[in-house]
Formats: C-alpha cells, sequence, structure tokens
C-alpha cells in the first residue's frame, strides 16, 4: 500500500508543477488551469483509492465465465469405441487388415482371458487354449497364423465377427 501512496504522491507532484509552470506563463487561462489541476487531482486521487481497495480485497477466483470456457476447451474423454468400430469396419472390407490390426487386439483379449480365468498362457500351452477358446476365436488367435495370401481379399462378415467376440465372452 505504501508504494500506491508514493506512486500517486509523484504523480501529484508532476502535475502540480506542470499546471504551476503553465499558470505562470499564462495570464488568462488560469480558470481553466485551476479546473484541470483540480480535475487531476480527483483523477490521482480515485485511481490511488482504487488500487488501494483491489490491494486489500481478496484475490478473486474464477468466474462462472470462466469455469465454462474451461469446461468448454477439454477433449472429451476418448474411450476407443469408435476406434475399435473402424477396425472392426475395416476388418471385413480387408482380410490382411483384419490379420495385422484387429487379430493382435483379440489376442491380447484372449491371452489375459485365459491367463486370468484357466492360468493357461496363450503361446505356451495352444492345446489347452485350444480346448477353451471356440474353434471360430481360435482361428483369428491362434499362435503363429499366417498371413492372408491375398492381402486384398475381403475380410469375414460381421455375424463372424460377433461369432467370434461371443467365444471370447465365453472364456
Amino acid at each position: 500500500m505504501n508504494e500506491i501512496v508514493v506512486r500517486a504522491v509523484k504523480v501529484a507532484l508532476v502535475v502540480t508543477i506542470a499546471i504551476g509552470i503553465a499558470s505562470y506563463f499564462s495570464k488568462g487561462l488560469r480558470t481553466i488551469l485551476l479546473d484541470a489541476y483540480l480535475l487531476a487531482m480527483g483523477g490521482v486521487f480515485l485511481l490511488a483509492l482504487v488500487r488501494t481497495t483491489r490491494a486489500k480485497a481478496p484475490a478473486p477466483g474464477p468466474s462462472n465465465f470462466d469455469r465454462a470456457l474451461v469446461t468448454m476447451h477439454r477433449r472429451p474423454v476418448d474411450t476407443g469405441a469408435l476406434a475399435l468400430v473402424r477396425e472392426l469396419d475395416l476388418s471385413t472390407l480387408s482380410a490382411f487388415h483384419l490379420h495385422a490390426r484387429l487379430r493382435p487386439l483379440l489376442r491380447e483379449i484372449a491371452s489375459h482371458r485365459l491367463l486370468r480365468r484357466y492360468g493357461v498362457d496363450l503361446d505356451a500351452e495352444p492345446a489347452r487354449a485350444r480346448e477353451l477358446v471356440g474353434a471360430a476365436a481360435w482361428e483369428l488367435v491362434r499362435p503363429h497364423r499366417p498371413p492372408p495370401d491375398d492381402r486384398l481379399a475381403p475380410g469375414p462378415p460381421v455375424s463372424h465377427l460377433r461369432e467370434v467376440v461371443a467365444e471370447l465372452e465365453r472364456l
């Protein structure tokens, strides 16, 4: 607060000296200069008062507008559902996409479920894993499945992929 008062006094001194010099060298403008001086002093006083009040007031938190703006700029949480739908769609169009993109995801799901529920490692115990996993799902998740010969061949229909997912859910 002291620096606010010191600053206001400095500005008031500069204004007083400037108006005093102007008043000394002008003959008929003394009443106008007096009005200008009183107006300037009132402004300096008001500015010092506002700054002092702002310094004493507690810091305001963010306004409702600021909170809404921050909320608006947050990105929605990505659940991955759209990416999975895209992978499924592309897997029906291309057998290679099924092998390269969807198969690793299905293998991860099968491996996790086999290990957690039955204590069977998909890669280490393929015979036991084949007994537990359904035939449609096993064709996709089996170890060392070769890539398709024709990379541009269409993938399996959605009904087949539904069957695979149902078999993995039964694990």
